[in-house]
């Protein structure tokens, strides 16, 4: 059976991806690339992302396309609460051609509970060092 019943369990719709199956894709070898998709007003909120990832603001993707490369598996992730953008990034990345682009199910919350690569972001690690005092 193409694609096997695990497949369809962590896919609901053919574009969401668990972040447990991000997990054992990259255990595996598989190099994924990430999109950090972000509302243009909280920039300045972020300071750590999924390390490596492409930062986007959600209202500019379009300009960005020719960023994310088609022939790997590409995952869109956020911090919005719901996965309504990255889930509508992925729909958009399949559109234009992309046959392997996902959201990720829980976004960057799910993300690090699996205790997956992070990397501190712009100010980040001054930003973090203030809030800790």
């Amino acid at each position: 059976m193409r694609g096997g019943p695990r497949r369809r369990c962590l896919m609901k719709y053919g574009f969401e991806i668990s972040a447990a199956e991000v997990k054992a894709r990259m255990n595996a070898g598989e190099q994924l690339f990430f999109v950090n998709l972000r509302h243009h007003q909280d920039w300045d909120l972020a300071v750590m992302q999924v390390r490596g990832a492409l930062r986007i603001d959600d209202d500019k993707v379009e300009a960005h396309l020719e960023e994310i490369p088609r022939e790997r598996t590409v995952v869109v992730y956020s911090t919005c609460p719901g996965d309504e953008p990255s889930a509508r990034v992925a729909r958009l990345l399949q559109e234009h051609g992309w046959k392997d682009a996902h959201s990720l199910i829980g976004g960057f919350e799910a993300y690090c509970q699996e205790g997956l690569p992070v990397e501190e972001i712009g100010e980040g690690s001054s930003v973090r060092k203030i809030m800790m005092l």
